[in-house]
């Protein structure tokens, strides 16, 4: 009998164990962008995560990495020179715009 009752208390043991370990998180948390990036990801993949639930919810897309004197017009003009000069840097039209099968000027 002293076997069966070592064996009874490893077993509620092991369920109080199983139990006390509620590590979950909510789908909202999931998409928070401080969440996304203390898990290893960059602000642009946060600001990624965000611009596509706002797409899937139907909203105006917020970009988190737009600056408050982005919206200057003096700045916005300059940005956007330099956005048409170098490929590389991104505006807002990266998940918006019109797919075309035919090359055109915008694609210089």
């Amino acid at each position: 009998m002293g076997v069966m009752k070592k064996f009874v208390l490893l077993a509620v043991f092991a369920l109080l164990a199983s139990g006390a370990a509620r590590a979950e998180i909510t789908p909202d948390e999931m998409v928070d962008p401080n969440y996304v990036m203390n898990n290893g990801y960059s602000i642009t993949t946060a600001a990624d995560v965000l611009i596509l639930q706002s797409r899937a919810n139907g909203v105006e897309p917020i970009n988190i990495e737009d600056k408050p004197y982005y919206s200057n017009p003096f700045v916005k003009g300059v940005r956007n020179v330099f956005i048409y000069l170098d490929p590389a840097l991104e505006d807002n039209g990266r998940y918006h715009h019109d797919i075309k099968f035919t090359p055109t000027v915008h694609d210089l």
